[in-house]
């Protein structure tokens, strides 16, 4: 079995590390308090849509970070490529 690269370990950490950010956005506590009155429901139905909204903005963030850091380490790959093989060639 081949040895990995050390770009190689740094493409799996950024992996790990947006799918962690990802599990934490998803799985986020509830901050509403709920109460009897009606004045509560309505204002932990619009507490729980705000948190809701404010997740999904948080999650979408991140996944565009997330496919740019993507982009960016492709790149670099295959920047990384083409030198090993002109570099080889000689």
């Amino acid at each position: 079995m081949r040895k990995l690269s050390r770009f190689a370990w740094l493409v799996i950490a950024v992996q790990i590390f947006f799918v962690v950010i990802m599990i934490a956005i998803y799985s986020g506590g509830d901050s509403c308090v709920a109460e009897e009155s009606i004045e509560g429901l309505v204002a932990e139905v619009i507490c729980d849509t705000a948190d809701e909204l404010i997740a999904l903005m948080l999650f979408m963030t991140a996944l565009f970070f997330w496919a740019m850091s993507n982009l960016v380490l492709g790149i670099v790959a295959v920047r990384r490529r083409k030198k090993k093989d002109s570099s080889s060639v000689s």
